[in-house]
């Protein structure tokens, strides 16, 4: 998958740009609040379906603006397409080769992986940070599981509506929510159990890179699900049963207290918990390999690579991490921010991006 071309209208401080991209490196340059980042949220949108940094569409609209465009044209294996997202006065339009499509129907049509210094949380924050890299990454391979995780949002905020009622809840309903639930909660568990066990056998091979042999990363994926079955029709069971075991603790909580919005991630390096005992380097070498794994998860899945965009990476790394990740450029788009051209003049055929004030220059010089 290649990105060819970016086009922004009003979108935070661009009040017209198009960058075109090289099929290799792409570094967008400049000084620090010049709207490099804003390039890569903007290409991210279609990997991920909103913003990375959260908040309104409203709060991306160039200042005095009634609205923003953004679209980008890119090759896959079955050729070119061109996807566009428009906000104006309040009205969301999403197009896909000129067709109207839903937010959901446009996930998955873009892989894109983003890495920045934030990153880290994945590994030290709480375990929503952990689930929503979960839901990213498996959002861009499989379209199921969008639908899924759809509907098991849905079902959980009603079946939570009807616990937090004042009067004695409709058991006969919450035992009709908790059917669907069994179902739903067991097909995302199975899913993401068997990404883990990729997920986790490709940081293992990366850190070992990163680090000479010297380190061993493990992934545990942790679930309400204890047991190990070899039958899918156990899972839904076991889930069945959970839920009516935990329906008084819920009446009384009156919420939801069973299912995959609880899951979480557990990382080690070396036997250790890598939130507690693992250094600030290795917590980056760490969260730098889910992304590379995640990546390249996608071109199994899909039969070639997505677009890599790192924010800032290099600044954050010391020289032998630097070394890793340059070396990893071949056969990989990459589209990646600095302040400086710095380390990465050493690429062949860099395309240089110079952004100053919300506009996008290209540099021909070394």
């Amino acid at each position: 998958m290649i990105l060819n071309k970016i086009e922004l209208q009003n979108f935070r401080l661009c009040e017209s740009g198009e960058i075109d991209f090289s099929s290799g490196v792409n570094l967008l340059y400049g000084k620090n609040a010049e709207g490099k980042t804003n390039v890569l949220e903007a290409i991210y949108f279609f990997a991920r379906g909103k913003s990375f940094r959260g908040g309104k569409d409203s709060d991306i609209v160039k200042f005095g603006e009634k609205g923003y465009t953004v679209k980008i044209s890119f090759e896959r294996a079955d050729g070119e397409h061109i996807l566009e997202y428009r906000f104006y006065d309040g009205q969301r339009q999403r197009l896909c080769n000129g067709v109207k499509v839903s937010a959901k129907e446009l996930i998955g049509k873009f892989n894109a992986v983003f890495f920045c210094p934030d990153h880290l949380s994945i590994i030290k924050d709480a375990p929503s940070a952990r689930r929503e890299f979960l839901n990213i990454a498996l959002s861009q391979i499989s379209q199921e599981y969008v639908t899924l995780l759809y509907e098991h949002k849905k079902l959980t905020e009603s079946k939570n509506a009807l616990l937090k009622r004042d009067d004695v809840p409709d058991i006969d309903l919450i035992a009709s929510y908790n059917e669907k639930l069994a179902e739903i909660n067991a097909k995302i568990y199975k899913m993401r159990r068997d990404y883990v066990e990729k997920l986790s056998k490709s940081v293992k091979e990366t850190i070992k890179e990163i680090s000479g042999g010297r380190e061993d990363a493990e992934i545990f994926y942790k679930s309400d699900v204890f047991s190990e079955f070899s039958r899918f029709c156990d899972v839904i069971m076991y889930y069945k049963n959970l839920l009516q075991e935990n329906l008084n603790r819920e009446m009384a909580a009156k919420m939801c207290l069973v299912g995959i919005q609880r899951d979480d991630l557990f990382f080690t390096i070396n036997k250790n918990d890598a939130r507690q005992f693992a250094s600030q380097g290795q917590q980056r070498s760490l969260a730098l390999a889910l992304k590379i794994a995640e990546g390249e998860i996608i071109r199994e899945e899909k039969g070639e690579s997505p677009v890599y965009l790192f924010d800032d990476v290099l600044g954050e790394l010391d020289e032998e991490r630097k070394a890793y990740v340059l070396s990893r450029t071949d056969g990989r788009q990459m589209i990646v921010t600095a302040c400086e051209k710095g380390d990465y003049v050493k690429i062949n055929d860099v395309n240089l991006i110079y952004v100053e004030k919300g506009e996008y220059k290209k540099d021909f010089r070394r």
